[in-house]
């Protein structure tokens, strides 16, 4: 996957969803540069840390995730940089790290709902070897809002409404006019289908609304205008 320049201080590498790996970002400033959301796994982490280097960027001294779920996070503990989570993410993190990889433990997490089947089979195609599966916590968490100052460049971490965890934050980067979402647009599997909550949805797009920015990037999905998800996500909205 490539390396894309979407603005004077940012840059992402787009998902792939053969093994469900998001979109992951980049944020360079004079005094550091900032990585949103860790990746899957070591590997894509990695490969995320390679991509900077061919582009003669420097490794992230700050790096934050979205949310607690597997494709974002499991690639927390293969860096170097300081970490960030919100306070609801890193509780669900504490969890995680109890869970076991064995074969009877993850068919009960899918008897249970503790983990989807999009997940189960997307687990089982990043990691051959489960024994390499990691689970870290952030070291450091805020509620509310967090501001990294990069020098010339901000970036406002914020926890939002979702409809698809409760957990969610956005990273925000004013002098660029961009947002990160993660997965805080997505709905949520159940079964074989992607089902979004009327109420949450709605909530979700009101804040959207009130934050300025120009571009969103997204988890699962290539960026988009504001006025573009803003009315992507009405859409879905009139539907329910």
């Amino acid at each position: 996957m490539k390396l894309t320049k979407l603005t004077e201080h940012i840059y992402y590498m787009e998902h792939d969803p053969e093994t469900d790996r998001p979109t992951l970002g980049y944020v360079k400033g004079e005094k550091g540069s900032f990585m949103m959301d860790a990746g899957n796994s070591a590997a894509h982490y990695n490969h995320f840390i390679e991509k900077l280097q061919e582009n003669h960027l420097p490794t992230p001294r700050y790096l934050s995730i979205t949310h607690a779920h597997w494709d974002h996070s499991f690639g927390l503990w293969a860096t170097d940089a300081a970490t960030i989570a919100g306070g609801k993410t890193n509780k669900e993190l504490e969890k995680m790290m109890q869970w076991t990889w064995d074969e009877p433990s993850m068919t009960k997490r899918l008897e249970t709902g503790e983990e989807t089947s999009f997940s189960d089979t997307h687990i089982r195609k990043e990691y051959p070897h489960r024994s390499d599966i990691k689970v870290k916590t952030a070291q450091i968490s805020f509620n509310g809002s967090m501001t990294i100052d990069l020098g010339d460049v901000t970036c406002i971490l914020r926890e939002i409404v979702s409809p698809h965890c409760r957990d969610s934050v956005v990273f925000i980067i004013p002098q660029d006019g961009v947002i990160f979402l993660g997965d805080s647009y997505c709905s949520v599997p159940q079964g074989d289908t992607w089902v979004y909550d009327k109420v949450l949805l709605m909530a979700y797009i009101d804040e959207l609304e009130r934050i300025d920015f120009r571009f969103a990037i997204k988890g699962h999905h290539p960026p988009q205008t504001k006025d573009e998800i803003i009315g992507e996500l009405k859409a879905e909205w009139r539907k329910l």
